[in-house]
């Protein structure tokens, strides 16, 4: 996430600033999800909350981590091992995330089934498989933009028909799981999701090969994006919609192509919007705290969920408008303090 230049390492402000603001919505997203009654749930607030927590979030998490990959001169055996991991960290994190809940499924307070929550694909499952699939992808298609991005969209449109495969057996499911749908447990399965690490990836490739791409001004040319962001606010109660249903078929976890267009051209003018951001306001102290964030953002990732996750068993699906918001500020407070903690340490060591 670096470009070097000499002996100075330069940080990519707008990438830093887009995974700050999506680690914000991810924290409030998942309080909602976890923490709001029924009712606070599908009230019209709960809706703006899923979809915060939607396409500003793990579709730019996964496009900037592709984009970055693109950039990388790593070898495979670093993706595999990276990948391999991120893979295990994401598994370690839903058991302790679960820690709680799983000690009272242990005492027999709960008639759960552990694996449910041990097993689930997360983002950080997501992460390591993309980075092993991705180094291997590397080898065959080399730098050819044009076919990460076709490659992407065959993702997307060949997702929705390997749904349930394996989904028999409980063990094969959760397997599969982590590739694609075969259950509620998998939320970011490669098969749909990787589609946007692709995009990602493709999307600095073009910007690399296509002359024209480099001489885009956006403080002056900005205006030329303006058609594309009324497009987006027309159909944003399409997007709104299913966003706002996170577990069915076609719902926000399992969404299909043409979703997944409509968030690519949401990320565009998304980007348009925070690279201006960071461009006029970018030395500001909240947006550099953003930036911050973002930097940081597998540490408060992780804090996060560690958090909100053994919460939950306590105050799952009880608290109204008012407590989530003081959940939000709380639990955001805490996750800052302990990552600014955490690479303290780090520096130390």
């Amino acid at each position: 996430m670096n470009d070097t230049i000499g002996n100075r390492i330069y940080r990519d402000g707008t990438a830093d600033l887009l995974k700050g603001v999506a680690v914000l919505f991810m924290i409030q997203v998942h309080i909602m999800e976890q923490f709001a009654t029924p009712d606070t749930f599908n009230s019209t607030i709960g809706k703006i909350s899923l979809f915060l927590g939607g396409p500003p979030c793990a579709p730019v998490f996964m496009a900037v981590m592709g984009y970055f990959l693109a950039k990388s001169a790593r070898p495979l055996v670093y993706f595999l091992k990276r990948g391999a991991l991120l893979f295990l960290g994401g598994i370690l994190l839903n058991t302790a995330r679960s820690a709680n809940l799983l000690v009272r499924i242990i005492n027999g307070e709960f008639n759960l089934d552990p694996w449910f929550f041990m097993m689930g694909a997360d983002i950080l499952t997501l992460a390591g498989l993309s980075l092993m699939v991705t180094g291997i992808l590397r080898i065959g298609l080399k730098n050819k933009a044009i076919l990460y991005f076709i490659l992407a969209l065959l993702v997307a449109a060949v997702s929705p028909l390997l749904e349930n495969i394996g989904s028999k057996e409980r063990i094969s499911s959760y397997v599969f799981g982590f590739f694609w749908r075969t259950g509620e447990w998998s939320y970011f399965p490669l098969f749909l999701w990787y589609s946007y690490v692709l995009t990602g990836y493709a999307f600095c490739l073009f910007l690399k090969q296509i002359p024209f791409a480099k001489k885009i001004d956006l403080q002056n040319h900005f205006i030329y994006f303006i058609p594309l962001w009324v497009i987006i606010l027309l159909t944003l109660p399409y997007a709104a919609g299913i966003s706002g249903n996170l577990y069915g078929r076609g719902g926000y976890y399992h969404h299909g192509i043409i979703f997944f267009g409509w968030v690519l051209l949401f990320m565009i003018s998304y980007l348009v919007v925070m690279k201006l951001v960071d461009t006029y306001y970018g030395d500001k102290l909240i947006i550099r705290s953003i930036k911050w964030i973002g930097k940081e953002v597998t540490v408060l990732y992780v804090i996060q969920w560690l958090i909100i996750g053994n919460i939950a068993t306590i105050v799952y699906r009880s608290q109204d408008i008012l407590q989530i918001t003081a959940w939000f500020l709380a639990v955001t407070t805490a996750t800052i303090l302990g990552g600014f903690l955490f690479v303290k340490i780090r520096k130390v060591r």
